[in-house]
């Protein structure tokens, strides 16, 4: 009876292990998570241009009857000439004026003045114009349009100051001499913003000034039997001992 028991346990057992060997657990393969992006074509960077040098502005056609302009943007216009340049007592600003600061000798009194700056006359009648600023405070400084041809023969217009003048201080001055005979007007003003006119027609010479574009009043008037070469503007101390500045916004020649 045991034996049997034991036989019967022992099939029991037998059939357990084959039933487990049979029921084989399937081991889960690793799924690939990772989606394949395929590569795109990088872009070549395009070459980037270089810088190109900033263009020069070019002249502006003058309007007719205007047969010189300068508005001192940037440079002098061509055809100008220095006569004793001084490089340290001059300047065009961004602004575009011209500034000269003045210094000792003056043209008219010892014939010799640093930074005058010239340009030729035309032939025949003519007229010259200045926009400028300035403001002189001691004896005799001045900011000038000059015709000039030699100690003896030149025209000048001024703002100026002279306390021993006819104007108590400040002013518009204008001389001249020729052929050795000297002459002036004046007329007094505190004005520093001003506009400075000299004309030449039918042998005559009229100096004018103004506080306001266009509002010209004339300063003096003589017959003239020279004919002038040059043009020039400047500022002077006339042996002042401070320095005075003159600003030149433009300087025009044009036709009557």
């Amino acid at each position: 009876m045991k034996v049997k028991n034991v036989s019967l346990v022992l099939a029991i057992v037998l059939l357990v292990l084959l039933a487990c060997q049979s029921v084989a657990t399937a081991v889960p393969t690793a799924v690939s998570t990772a989606t394949s992006v395929p590569p795109t074509n990088t872009s070549v960077p395009t070459n980037t241009a270089l810088p190109t040098e900033t263009p020069k502005p070019t002249n502006t056609p003058l309007p007719a009857g205007v047969i010189f302009r300068d508005d001192f943007t940037g440079e002098l216009q061509s055809g100008w000439e220095w006569q004793n340049e001084n490089p340290d007592k001059w300047t065009l600003t961004d602004d575009g004026w011209l500034q000269i600061i003045g210094e000792h000798d003056s043209l008219l009194g010892e014939n010799n003045q640093n930074n005058l700056l010239w340009y030729p006359l035309p032939a025949g009648d003519f007229i010259i114009t200045a926009h400028l600023k300035t403001k002189p405070f001691e004896n005799f400084h001045q900011a000038t349009i000059y015709i000039y041809e030699d100690p003896e023969n030149y025209v000048a217009i001024n703002r100026g100051y002279c306390d021993v003048c006819s104007t108590g201080g400040g002013g518009f001055y204008m001389e001249y001499k020729i052929s050795g005979q000297w002459g002036s007007y004046a007329a007094a003003t505190k004005a520093e913003d001003v506009y400075l006119k000299l004309e030449s027609t039918n042998n005559t010479i009229s100096g004018y000034y103004a506080t306001e574009p266009d509002n010209w009043v004339r300063l003096g008037r003589f017959g003239n039997y020279f004919q002038f070469k040059k043009v020039g503007i400047g500022v002077t101390n006339v042996r002042a001992s401070n320095d005075v500045v003159g600003l030149f916004d433009y300087f025009e020649i044009s036709q009557p």
